[in-house]
């Protein structure tokens, strides 16, 4: 059905919008919508010859003992070291407990007996200083939304203690384990009046589309109830602001990041723990140290009464500097790790006295240690290949840190590094059956895009394998909110390459993070500022690696396959608009796609900082209007549009599904009676799943299957046993 809506926009300009209706998801008419497209969708993807096989061999493939980057918390009797492990095909990861390194490890916390289909996942979660208690937050049918709980570690049994309405929050206890600090929101409106809790089955929490505003820290005492949790930090100045609290490694002060977005700028107030505690307390008295959204400072530690910070502030690559609260005249600021070529992505302090320091070259990671007091050197640790460092775990205390390692088809190694031997020492590796990572080759190419801009893209594919411009060609790409996109390990991807004998192809386009904060803005709408809308940038690094893969034999239009997820899913679809002709599959996943009122729906707002608001000026209108996936579908007689397969969840709350849903409906439509649009136009719905973290291994690999069965067969690469 479509409806007469329109809304108008600055300059005047009128818009349609005919699936208004798909806007409401527990309308009778959304719900039989669904249902009739997972129908339509399901009857075609039965058809698939290797879908079911395909199942097969993911299922193998990925029932090896995955394991996660050791932690170690607590004090006394109370230390312990933690990693959380699945078994082979466990829909979610069990968090694993060691007395010692060399102690047998044992189940500290199953989350897959929460639930008897996997759909209950752990969330934000943080250990109390003594390492007694355990507060972790349960997330639902992949909602962002989390309900924190509090464990005991000896008796592994949970306190009364629950808090709900926790989203985008962390957890920060206080020295004394006598409470934590953590973000929360008001109940949504629209879900006031339903009988909804997080130990039951059916969540209707997740589901809504409520904007999401007045986000406020409280501090919750341990054996209290939420009713009693004292209201700490409220920005008054605008209910849109994101404030998040976390403990200074002295646990004297408290440190409260304010957000305005997703861009990596924000605020820092600063106060005294014991005194934030006293009663009396107001947030006016916060020590504004950063009082604006100028720059990013992610706090690293502190010394007393000097700070140290990752930034950006005149330093796109970002650098470490120390600030001083009792003078902290900017001129004072010391820099301690000055700016460099490579991007500073991570940054810890361990051992009393040293920086251990995460790297990024052209995609590829580095791990480095430094000095605290004034950024020399100790040494650069030495890594396995080319590839990302994940999961640094380490604390101030502690004279050992612990960090993993992944390629493309490197499945996961472990480390532990001494800081008294100065050396790593392996814990454990994944090994995965009948994988040997030499079978495979990864390299990396600099293609030109449209402006004559240098884009970086990994190639990966069999060893040896000779392409003669007909190659089954799966293209990833992201490029937004300056997130990178650097080697990691998929087993499914594997897969896809040995048994389609196809490449598997990244690219690092402008609007990620990959070359710091000048190669984000390069590819980003710059909150709408004037003469900076530069998202369309992104997409054209996007086709000029398609058009790169194909004067370079690999591939042709016919055999390539174009993915990407939320951001993502927004490249596939505007690539899709614009370039029909570059791709013969697209699978758009939890997509962007509806441009023009995508800030209006739960935490959409926060994203205007990399896509601009199509209210705020007839620039940024027209600029969001012409990459809108929604708003430029249109048929071409010189050629039919890619075969779509749009995935979205029912309860993805942080990019709703009625963006997919409407992109879809109006895909549909707009080739309604095309003769020569035979290649499919669908859409997979999944019931009880959201934007993607914790979603059960059993439906993950249920939708790969059924992605690359459908790339296989609009590609007509024939699957090889």
């Amino acid at each position: 059905r479509r409806e007469e809506v329109k809304d108008v926009y600055p300059g005047g300009h009128e818009v349609l919008d005919p699936y208004r209706w798909l806007e409401d998801p527990d309308s009778e008419e959304t719900v039989k919508w669904v249902e009739a497209q997972n129908e339509r969708t399901n009857a075609f993807l039965n058809t698939l010859p290797n879908r079911e096989v395909l199942k097969k061999k993911l299922t193998e493939k990925y029932n090896y003992a995955k394991t996660g980057s050791t932690f170690k918390r607590g004090k006394g009797e109370y230390l312990r070291y933690y990693y959380y492990k699945n078994d082979g095909l466990q829909n979610q990861y069990v968090l694993m407990m060691q007395a010692g390194l060399d102690s047998p490890a044992e189940e500290f916390f199953d989350p897959n007996l929460l639930s008897s289909d996997g759909t209950k996942s752990i969330g934000a979660n943080a250990f109390s200083d003594s390492g007694r208690y355990w507060a972790h937050g349960i997330s639902a049918s992949g909602s962002d939304w989390q309900t924190i709980f509090v464990r005991e570690i000896t008796s592994k049994q949970n306190t009364e203690d629950k808090i709900e309405w926790v989203k985008f929050s962390g957890i920060s206890w206080v020295k004394d384990d006598s409470g934590f600090f953590y973000s929360r929101y008001p109940e949504p409106k629209s879900l006031q009046s339903v009988e909804d809790n997080v130990e039951g089955n059916d969540l209707k929490r997740g589901s809504e589309t409520d904007s999401n505003v007045e986000m406020s820290v409280y501090f919750h005492k341990l054996g209290t109830k939420q009713s009693e949790d004292v209201l700490i930090f409220k920005p008054s100045e605008n209910p849109k602001w994101l404030p998040r609290a976390s403990m200074s490694d002295d646990g004297k002060y408290l440190i409260i990041s304010i957000s305005e977005s997703t861009a990596p700028v924000n605020r820092v107030y600063i106060g005294q723990v014991d005194q934030i505690l006293s009663g009396t307390w107001d947030d006016s008295k916060f020590m504004r140290l950063i009082d604006n959204f100028d720059a990013g400072y992610d706090y690293v530690t502190n010394t007393e009464s000097k700070f140290y910070f990752r930034t950006n502030k005149d330093a796109p690559r970002y650098k470490v500097i120390c600030i001083d609260i009792q003078d902290a005249k900017e001129e004072k600021w010391a820099d301690i790790l000055e700016h460099k070529e490579e991007v500073l992505n991570d940054v810890l302090c361990v051992g009393e006295k040293y920086l251990v320091v995460c790297y990024m070259n052209h995609a590829q990671e580095t791990l480095s240690l430094f000095k605290l007091a004034d950024g020399s050197l100790v040494q650069q640790i030495q890594l396995p290949d080319v590839g990302s460092v994940g999961s640094l775990s380490g604390k101030r205390e502690h004279m050992e840190f612990f960090y993993s390692f992944v390629g493309f088809v490197h499945p996961g190694v472990k480390f532990r590094f001494d800081l008294e031997t100065m050396q790593s020492h392996k814990l454990r590796e994944d090994i995965v059956s009948n994988h040997r990572p030499e079978d495979f080759e990864t390299k990396q190419v600099f293609y030109e895009s449209k402006d004559g801009t240098k884009i970086p893209m990994f190639i990966v594919g069999k060893k040896g394998q000779e392409h003669s411009g007909n190659t089954c060609t799966l293209l990833y790409g992201y490029g937004g909110f300056s997130i990178s996109i650097t080697p990691s390990f998929n087993p499914f991807r594997t897969v896809f390459i040995n048994h389609f004998n196809a490449l598997l192809c990244v690219a690092n386009i402008r609007g990620g993070g990959e070359y710091g904060e000048d190669w984000h803005e390069a590819g980003c709408n710059n909150n709408g500022k004037p003469g900076k809308l530069n998202k369309q940038r992104g997409f054209d690094d996007f086709q000029a690696a398609a058009e790169y893969l194909i004067q370079q034999g690999y591939t042709c239009p016919a055999k390539i396959a174009i993915n990407g997820g939320s951001n993502g899913g927004l490249l596939v679809g505007a690539c899709v608009n614009q370039r029909p002709d570059l791709f013969a599959a697209a699978i758009p996943q939890v997509g962007v796609m509806d441009m023009l009122r995508f800030h209006k729906f739960t935490i959409g707002y926060a994203w205007c900082s990399d896509y601009g608001c199509s209210e705020n000026s007839e620039e940024e209108f027209k600029a969001l209007y012409a990459i809108s996936p929604l708003h430029n579908i249109k048929p071409r007689d010189d050629v039919q549009y890619p075969a779509v397969l749009v995935t979205t969840a029912d309860h993805d709350d942080r990019v709703v599904p009625l963006h997919s849903f409407k992109y879809a409906a109006q895909l549909q439509y707009a080739f309604e009676g095309n003769s020569k649009q035979t290649r499919p136009l669908l859409i997979r719905i999944e019931t009880k799943s959201g934007h993607g973290a914790g979603k059960p291994t059993a439906k993950v690999i249920e939708e790969v299957a059924d992605i690359y069965a459908f790339i296989g067969s609009i590609t007509g690469t024939e699957f090889s046993d």
